[in-house]
């Protein structure tokens, strides 16, 4: 069976979130809007990548208290230090090449800020954060946080680069991260003109993220910060154009109805609805 091919190339859509902190939203990327693009990437809502920036000293940039039901959060930390704490006592460090992954489920508070040696002084940040859907049966479950250290997913080798897993398997290498979504998501780093082919499941949602540098799929560019949706195939093959830094993830489809409004992602407008009553009437919890 032939490669994947890309489908689609979308560009990642400059934005701020949070405190002033400077991000490209790469799924849903530029110029998609509503629940069609949650959709198009199926099981995956969306893909934030952080920075690079360098936070001057005194800030207060960051990512303050806020809500989320019905998905998870894996946020992947390449530069800097960032610390959580959220509604049910969950709190962790998260280091270069860490990673923390929350269930928002029913309903959760949490706030994700620099550390406090890092606001004073300041100093570079940069890392990804990918939400994943939770299907209905699930949306309900209790929230609860993991962190995932960096020594639970190191840098493996590859011809020509290197792959650190978070999520599934991939080239050998299976990630610390269990999701009830069944996923494959990693980071990757390969040298100009280095080469990295994978196969991946038939069916599932694929696409490669590129945040440094370029690459090609199959005879299509794919620059800085940019989403190559993939289809076709059995195996995706990537040659780097230059240094290049990218994400690869797969997911199987749920092929559920999607309702969303900012940090909620439901079933129904009606579940929507409930959630933003109960984060108003306090039912997802407080930070203190």
């Amino acid at each position: 069976m032939p490669n994947k091919v890309v489908t689609t190339v979308i560009p990642g859509l400059l934005t701020q979130d949070g405190n002033r902190v400077s991000l490209t939203r790469l799924v849903p990327g530029r110029g998609q809007r509503g629940a069609d693009a949650f959709r198009a990437m199926d099981p995956f809502l969306l893909m934030d990548h952080f920075g690079p920036m360098v936070l001057p000293s005194g800030t207060d940039a960051g990512f303050p208290p806020h809500p989320h039901r019905g998905f998870q959060t894996l946020t992947y930390l390449i530069q800097g230090a960032f610390r959580h704490r959220d509604s049910t006592g969950g709190s962790g460090l998260l280091r270069p090449g860490g990673a923390q992954l929350m269930n928002a489920g029913s309903g959760i508070v949490h706030e994700e800020m620099p550390v406090p040696e890092q606001l004073e002084t300041g100093g570079p940040i940069e890392g990804v954060q990918l939400w994943i859907n939770l299907a209905k049966a699930d949306k309900r479950s209790a929230p609860g946080y993991t962190d995932l250290q960096p020594e639970s997913m190191p840098w493996k080798p590859l011809t020509g680069g290197r792959i650190r897993v978070l999520a599934g398997t991939l080239a050998g290498v299976t990630g610390p991260a269990i999701t009830p979504a069944r996923i494959a998501y990693a980071h990757l780093e390969l040298e100009a003109g280095a080469r990295f082919e994978q196969r991946l499941p038939e069916g599932w949602s694929s696409a490669v993220a590129t945040l440094h540098g370029s690459l090609r799929i199959e005879g299509t560019p794919v620059s800085e910060n940019c989403v190559a949706q993939l289809g076709g195939g059995d195996a995706v093959l990537v040659t780097a154009e230059t240094p290049v830094s990218f994400l690869l993830l797969a997911g199987e489809p749920m092929h559920e109805p999607i309702a969303h409004y900012g940090p909620f992602v439901m079933n129904t407008q009606e579940e929507i609805e409930q959630a933003i009553l109960d984060y108003q009437q306090g039912r997802m919890g407080h930070l203190e």
